[in-house]
């Protein structure tokens, strides 16, 4: 369920933020999803590649282009 889109919106599923627009990280595919917390601690999750990121207290909003990265980096293997 946590995975599930909800009624309040298709990019969020209970406590878990989703791609499935492509709103949030336009360069990550749609399956991937995020969970978000106080002082912008971030748990990124792609299961296709069984990755989690975990990135605390950043101030920068390039949340895409260090995903985009991380893909990139993930694919060159």
């Amino acid at each position: 369920m946590a995975t599930t889109p909800t009624t309040i919106g298709q990019d969020y599923g209970f406590l878990w933020w989703l791609n499935t627009q492509g709103k949030q990280w336009p360069d990550a595919p749609a399956y991937e999803l995020c969970g978000a917390g106080r002082g912008s601690n971030t748990i990124w999750i792609d299961p296709e590649h069984d990755l989690v990121v975990v990135w605390r207290w950043h101030r920068d909003r390039k949340h895409n282009e260090l995903l985009k990265r991380i893909l990139a980096a993930v694919k060159a293997d």
